[in-house]
């Protein structure tokens, strides 16, 4: 058999095989004589001779191509010279139409080829089609049609089907390429296609032959499928007019499905039974499990790619209705490198297991959206929207209130000469499912639609990797007022975009000063900040005189260059430290109570989750106290929580501000001094990274809490909101919060009464007062038209949990 060679090898006289060898393939073949006489070289799909022998150079008079083969011929060696494309037979080239090609062929390649066989192990009889090339056997059937003759027999007959590489072949079941039809890139058993119920049941198909093929509907997975979106997005990737790039990948539920999707930015998607594993490469501690509902029927990925930020979410749904979205969860990718691909991997296969069982995909879409603001603004409310955050692509798959179908467009001139909100489709045929009739109640099971006077915020984002930024990233953006999933993550890389000069040299000294005190919270606090930067400043150390090498020297650079001589720039440098202190605070306080906490260093490297709470329509409810009374919670119908919001410019607030101040002190002594259990100690004689003993991360926390709200009230800014919560004239609570945007409002922290928290089974203790705080906060911010109250909360994943992931909104001590 002549191999295929296209490294231009000349092949010996020994490869040319004679007629008989192929007499149960389709082939190619050449004669010396007209009308197929004389001696006869033959080949098949996939082959080629870059310069014919003596005996048979410039000396073919006939040929003759099986019937869905290509062949090309070239009147020089070496594939050069002039060229013909034969799909038929030429009985003789002596004929005006081929009289140059006559005695004159020096050359040819035959295209490769996609065979079908009537049996299984691509045996029996068989015919082949090269790319590009389509047949339909009901038709081809016609025995008065004798050019296709070869093929009569194989409707309904084909068990087993050979691809050479880089080709793919649409299989259909009905005549006319219609009825049911999946896709193909590798070769299939007669095993496969009885899974796939298309065994003896094929009756058209259609053959492509691409080397960055994406498979559009009804894809066959055996082993493994590479989708190469880098290539399909082309261009697009690294155009700045463009805002996202978005990748939709839809399965069918088995319950018995064990596959993979490797993510180029090193995140990886596991598939087993009624199981979603969701992991990291390079942080796999930070992974998370969810159980599907066992009357899903359809599993589908959404892809988001921002800058260097990527984000994917599943959803569940039966039929076109969702039943269950997932938080997004995103990580940090390096943004240049385009040629990215993603890899599905089908473990139900030979090499994993006895029996295979091919992996359906139903279909992929990608799409991009441009840079524009009014369509975030557009969504504020409809707050069962703007929650599913990768809006657009979602309705390939659901219908409903939410859906989007008028902003697809196919038009690239269109898509850039208006400055609208419209998505531009560049791969995959799949249309946007219809808007459902506006005039007809719509029902919606998924996660996002229940609003109510609870607080049942949902948790929306999760980000697993941060470059080990998780205090340091979000207290950045905070201080720098920079958006932080839209803006500093997309670009933390290149920077590029990042016109907030603050950024930089912000992040640079809250990471480095963790880097080299966030061992214990003893010298990762405030004082010692305070300290080390005035050292800085003053002396050029950091008063310490063990040198530290790489990262203190960066340190002292940034703040020399940045802190010296700017009062301004210091006091914001406080603030970030405040927004990192909060944070690590809330971690402390949503621990897991069983484990010790991670020092902030160690928490750096954790995930760090978004909750948000929808404004639109909250309605409120009073939340009653709830007393300890004889060694039980007694809710108390005569005493009502009174509450007090603060928020304004510092002016406006300076009053109630000054009003408050004596008992936020009061609480911060107590507190200070509240019995601290020792840090325990390694079998080496050093500390461990659980810088917060087990059960002492409430009141390490309140310390926090009290040190950074001591600071707020007395020198405050316009950004910053205050609940304080009375009961029978005694301050109960006090929460912070930020404006964050025209959109939302942040919670930063909240400070309980010491009594309640040192002592929280004791006679008289008060709960409920920080649910009333936030029920109140959101009744306020819906008023003034926000879109969200939002909590970011850094957490360790825990096991198996559907709806929360291991992370709280609210918690009450």
């Amino acid at each position: 058999m002549i191999r295929k060679k296209f490294s231009l090898t000349l092949f010996s006289l020994v490869s040319i095989l004679s007629f008989d060898v192929f007499s149960n393939s389709p082939k190619v073949c050449f004669f010396i004589d007209e009308y197929y006489q004389g001696e006869s070289l033959c080949t098949t799909e996939g082959n080629a001779i870059n310069d014919l022998p003596i005996k048979w150079n410039d000396r073919i008079s006939s040929i003759s191509v099986s019937h869905g083969l290509v062949v090309s011929v070239f009147k020089d060696i070496n594939f050069s010279g002039r060229t013909y494309t034969l799909k038929d037979n030429v009985e003789s080239l002596s004929s005006p139409r081929w009289a140059d090609l006559d005695d004159d062929i020096s050359s040819f390649k035959v295209r490769s080829a996609a065979c079908f066989y009537e049996l299984d192990a691509f045996s029996g009889n068989s015919f082949c089609l090269s790319g590009n090339e389509s047949l339909d056997l009901y038709h081809a059937s016609d025995p008065a049609d004798r050019r296709y003759h070869i093929v009569n027999t194989f409707n309904d007959s084909i068990s087993s089907i050979k691809l050479p590489p880089d080709t793919q072949v649409t299989i259909y079941e009905d005549d006319n390429y219609t009825g049911r039809y999946y896709v193909i890139t590798n070769d299939v058993s007669v095993g496969d296609l009885e899974k796939i119920g298309m065994n003896k049941n094929i009756t058209s198909m259609k053959v492509s032959q691409q080397e960055y093929f994406i498979c559009d509907q009804f894809c066959i997975v055996k082993e493994v499928a590479s989708i190469p979106i880098g290539h399909e997005f082309g261009d697009y990737w690294l155009d700045d007019r463009i805002k996202y790039k978005e990748a939709l990948i839809s399965f069918n539920i088995s319950g018995k499905d064990n596959y993979a999707i490797e993510l180029f930015d090193g995140g990886i998607i596991k598939v087993m039974g009624l199981m979603i594993l969701l992991m990291h490469k390079g942080h796999q501690e930070n992974s998370y499990i969810f159980e599907l509902d066992e009357n899903s029927d359809t599993l589908s990925f959404l892809l988001r790619f921002n800058g260097g930020y990527s984000e994917i979410q599943f959803i569940e749904s039966v039929g076109s209705k969702a039943v269950y979205i997932s938080p997004l969860v995103g990580s940090l990718f390096d943004v240049e490198f385009a040629n990215v691909r993603l890899f599905v991997e089908n473990y139900n296969n030979k090499y994993y297991n006895h029996e295979s069982n091919p992996l359906i995909i139903n279909k992929i879409v990608l799409a991009v959206e441009k840079i524009s603001y009014r369509q975030e603004r557009s969504f504020a409310g409809t707050a069962a929207c703007w929650l599913i955050p990768v809006i657009s692509i979602y309705n390939y798959i659901i219908q409903g209130k939410c859906n989007q179908a008028d902003r697809f467009i196919s038009n690239t001139v269109a898509f850039f000469a208006n400055n609208d909100n419209k998505i531009l489709q560049i791969s995959g045929s799949a249309k946007p499912l219809p808007k459902t009739n506006t005039n007809n109640v719509i029902e919606f099971d998924a996660n996002v639609t229940g609003f109510s006077s609870d607080l049942d915020a949902i948790l929306t984002h999760i980000n697993v990797d941060m470059w080990g930024n998780a205090l340091t990233i979000p207290a950045t953006a905070l201080a720098c007022k920079v958006p932080m999933k839209e803006q500093l993550l997309p670009n933390l890389r290149t920077r590029r975009d990042l016109t907030v000069r603050c950024v930089d040299w912000t992040l640079s000294i809250l990471t480095d000063f963790t880097l080299l005190f966030g061992d214990n919270v003893d010298h990762w606090n405030a004082e010692n900040f305070g300290r080390v930067i005035e050292n800085i400043i003053k002396e050029g150390n950091i008063g310490y005189t063990q040198p530290n090498g790489l990262v203190e020297t960066r340190l002292i650079e940034s703040v020399q260059a940045h802190l010296a001589e700017n009062a301004a720039d210091f006091l914001h440098i406080k603030t970030a430290f405040d927004f990192s202190q909060l944070s690590y605070a809330n971690y402390l306080r949503h621990h897991d109570a069983e484990n010790s906490a991670h020092s902030p260093a160690v928490a750096q490297e954790l995930s760090l989750g978004r909750y948000e709470l929808a404004l639109p329509n909250f309605q409120f409810t009073v939340t009653p106290p709830r007393i300890r009374r004889g060694g039980n919670w007694v809710e108390d119908p005569e005493l009502n929580f009174d509450i007090e919001v603060i928020s304004g410019t510092t002016d406006d607030t300076l009053a109630a501000r000054l009003n408050i101040i004596p008992m936020i002190n009061q609480w911060r002594e107590v507190y200070r001094h509240a019995k601290k259990p020792s840090v325990e100690v390694s079998a080496s004689g050093g500390n461990v990274d659980d810088a917060v003993a087990t059960g002492d991360g409430v009141i390490e926390a309140a310390r926090i809490v009290s040190d950074v709200a001591q600071s707020w009230l007395r020198t405050s800014s316009d950004d910053y909101i205050y609940v304080v919560v009375r009961l029978s004239g005694q301050v109960i609570s006090i929460t912070m919060a930020i404006d964050i945007n025209e959109f939302d409002v942040g919670i930063s922290g909240s400070l309980t009464h010491p009594d309640y928290v040192l002592h929280p089974e004791a006679e008289g203790t008060i709960r409920g007062a920080g649910t009333a705080a936030i029920k109140a906060l959101a009744d306020y911010l819906s008023k003034k038209g926000k879109r969200a109250l939002v909590s970011d909360v850094i957490s360790k994943p825990s096991a198996i949990v559907k709806k929360k992931v291991g992370f709280k909104f609210i918690d009450e001590h």
